[in-house]
This record gives C-alpha cells, sequence and structure tokens, in this order.
C-alpha cells in the first residue's frame, strides 16, 4: 500500500476516486471509460475495482459487465444517516436528563466490541463528569456496554471469549458475573456500574430498541452518587427510563432508519 507524507494512502484515494465518479454519472460505466476518466493503468484500476466488488462497494452487472455503486455503499450511507438522526433526536432529552437528574448525561452506540459515546450532555454542577463525544469505552464494564451485552448473546460470548480486563477491583471479569449482569439488567430495564470502570463513578444506562427491538444505541448518566441504593440513583434511574422510551417513540416515526439495522451490531447476533 503506497502512502505519502502527511498519512495519505494513495490506494485509497483511488479507489474513492472511483467511487466519486460512479456517483457523479448515475450510471454503470464500462472499465476503459472509468480507466479514462481516472488516469490510472489498467492494471491498477482492475485491483481496486476487485476489491471494491469483494467488499460490496462496487457491483459488475452480468450482462455487459459495466460497474455501478453496490448495495453496500447504500447500507452505509443509511447507517451514518441513521447515527445523526438519533444524535438529533435525543439531544433535547440528553439535556432534560442532565438537568434533572444533575449529573452527566450520554448518549451510545454499540461499534464493534466498544461503545461509542455519539453525544454528551455535562450536569450544570461543579463536580460533573467530563467526557466527550468520540470516546470508547468498554463493554464489560460500563453500564452503556451492559445494555448492549444483555441484548445481545453472541456478543456476550464474544467478549468472555476476549478475556475482559478488571479497570478496578470492582470489575466483573467471570463469565458468570458477567452473565448475572446481563439478567438483572433485563430485569431491571437498565444497566447499573458501580465503581467498575473508575473507582468512585458510578453509573446506569437505559436500552433504545429500534422497531424490531435490535438495541443498538443506549442512554444514562454517569456521576459521582453516593450510592447506587441512593435516592438520587433511583430517580436518575426512572428519568433514564423515561428518556429511552421517548426517545424510541420518536424513532419508531422514521421508518427509514429501519435500513440501518440489517449490517450493524454482529451478523446473525441473536438479541433478546
Amino acid at each position: 500500500m503506497m502512502q505519502e507524507a502527511g498519512g495519505r494512502v494513495q490506494s485509497i484515494e483511488k479507489a474513492v476516486k472511483i467511487l466519486e465518479i460512479l456517483a457523479e454519472t448515475g450510471a454503470p460505466m464500462p472499465l476503459r471509460e472509468i480507466a479514462r476518466r481516472t488516469n490510472l493503468p489498467k492494471s491498477t484500476l482492475h485491483g481496486i475495482i476487485s476489491t471494491l466488488r469483494q467488499t460490496g462497494l462496487v457491483e459488475q452487472s452480468t450482462e455487459d459487465g459495466c460497474y455501478g455503486l453496490g448495495l453496500h455503499l447504500f447500507e452505509l450511507g443509511c447507517s451514518a444517516s441513521g447515527s445523526r438522526d438519533i444524535t438529533a433526536v435525543s439531544r433535547p432529552f440528553l439535556q432534560s436528563l442532565a438537568t434533572r437528574a444533575g449529573e452527566t448525561a450520554f448518549l451510545a452506540a454499540l461499534d464493534g466490541t466498544d461503545a461509542l459515546l455519539l453525544e454528551v450532555t455535562e450536569a450544570p454542577n461543579p463536580l460533573r463528569v467530563a467526557l466527550g463525544p468520540g470516546t470508547r469505552l468498554p463493554l464489560h464494564c460500563t453500564a452503556q456496554g451492559k445494555v448492549f451485552l444483555a441484548w445481545n448473546e453472541n456478543l456476550m460470548r464474544q467478549v468472555i471469549r476476549l478475556q475482559p480486563v478488571a479497570y478496578t477491583p470492582h470489575t466483573h471479569v467471570t463469565a458468570e458475573q458477567l452473565q448475572a449482569d446481563a439478567v438483572a439488567t433485563r430485569e431491571r430495564g437498565y444497566a447499573v456500574e458501580d465503581g467498575e470502570h473508575r473507582i468512585g463513578l458510578r453509573a446506569l444506562a437505559a436500552p433504545i430498541p429500534d422497531a424490531d427491538g435490535l438495541v443498538r444505541y443506549a442512554i444514562g448518566v454517569v456521576g459521582m452518587f453516593r450510592r447506587v441504593q441512593s435516592e438520587e440513583f433511583t430517580t436518575a434511574a426512572h428519568l433514564t427510563l423515561e428518556a429511552s422510551r421517548a426517545i424510541a417513540a420518536s424513532l419508531q416515526r422514521r421508518p427509514y432508519l429501519r435500513l440501518t439495522r440489517t449490517h450493524t451490531l454482529f451478523d446473525g447476533a441473536n438479541q433478546r
């Protein structure tokens, strides 16, 4: 793979250029026309096109051999649109949750074997927890991560095989502990994190199911609650459940988001 100064990868740039040309044309093109427009040698072009075909980003017609954009590219676009949409839908609920609970509120998405923070609203108090969008968190010891594990058995098995790391003396790492956490999460409707990722921090998160019951997003709060049995924590749990249900109801009214479900999480994931 050729790489220029500044971290630019030439082969990726060439692949993007091919996709842009196919998108601008709006119709399948023969290889010779793509070569003419990109000024790439046919040998180089053939290798890139072959890779794009294998990944589903480009399709080749069986009738005339011309190339066009693949369905997987459409799916990726739907996924990006869906992520932006749920962030916009969730933002007012996050702001209300942070204000009413008095702690930092977050929206997270499942991304591989990480929980990815999409949106964070900090609490209006000086002792708030500071987190930022784009932060990646482990699944086995965070509230948002436990949500994804509780409703995805295949994901649970994968995380257990990876041998989870203990971040604090309170981190649950055994299969028995993680399975028990999942059962408790499903029974109460939200996950609890009690100093398992960082000493002194406690969090909770609730699932945001899509129209088919798949759990790809979670909403919750994190802060320096005195204990998980406190009145403040219980109140935050009720507020979080209220917000998760309201967001899920809003998303149900946006049917195009259903297109994003087929390629997320893990193929063939068995979710409850």
